[in-house]
């Protein structure tokens, strides 16, 4: 009788801890894509792209949503496929090498001497759902260029966008934040260059 009921806890333990093994469904995962821009006459410049912060609470993997409350929480379900910092960067880095205009462009790993240095922090990466509509996606970036050489910064400039969801839906908010994301890299790329090609430092 005694081996029954030990038998018989032992089962029920096992059910009862089985059931904590048990392992929520994989969240999806999302990459920010490097939105194409368009080319122009090529510097002698090689380019170094440096994400170096992020406001409080964008520097993990979550995708961030800000509520009502200036409640800062994350999507269920989504991540970014890396945290915020890098997948910025990858995108920014393909994006800028995509134009053309620069002899090289590199992230922050980059083995090979730059002529200058973007610098970039993100301010906005998140959707806004304090309207109480759709939600929006914000994005943000604080950008400094300097010359790699004697660390001299030449511009130091904000570039901003939104875009609406069409859907407040996990996809739909990922897609709106690209797109947002795609404006402010073109006004970047555009102000940045333009900085660049003004600096009577650079090579010839």
């Amino acid at each position: 009788m005694r081996t029954l009921i030990l038998a018989a806890l032992a089962a029920l333990a096992a059910g009862c801890f089985g059931g904590l093994k048990d392992e929520a469904p994989a969240p999806h995962i999302y990459r920010v894509n490097a939105p194409a821009l368009p080319q122009g006459a090529p510097l002698p410049v090689d380019l170094l792209v440096i994400v170096e912060g992020t406001a409080p609470g964008l520097d993990g993997t979550g995708i961030a949503g800000r509520w009502p409350g200036n409640r800062l929480d994350y999507l269920a379900g989504a991540r970014w496929a890396e945290d915020v910092p890098t997948v910025v960067a990858s995108a920014l880095v393909e994006s800028l090498e995509g134009t053309g205009r620069a002899r090289s462009v590199q992230g922050d790993l980059g083995r090979f001497r730059a002529t200058h240095t973007i610098v970039v922090e993100v301010r906005r990466f998140d959707a806004d759902y304090t309207g109480g509509g759709l939600p929006v996606a914000e994005v943000a970036l604080s950008v400094t260029i300097g010359r790699a050489s004697d660390r001299r910064a030449l511009a130091a400039f904000t570039v901003s966008a939104s875009e609406t969801a069409t859907e407040n839906r996990q996809s739909t908010v990922v897609a709106a934040l690209d797109a947002a994301f795609a404006k402010a890299t073109a006004e970047l790329a555009e102000r940045s260059f333009a900085a660049i090609a003004a600096d009577p430092g650079k090579p010839g």
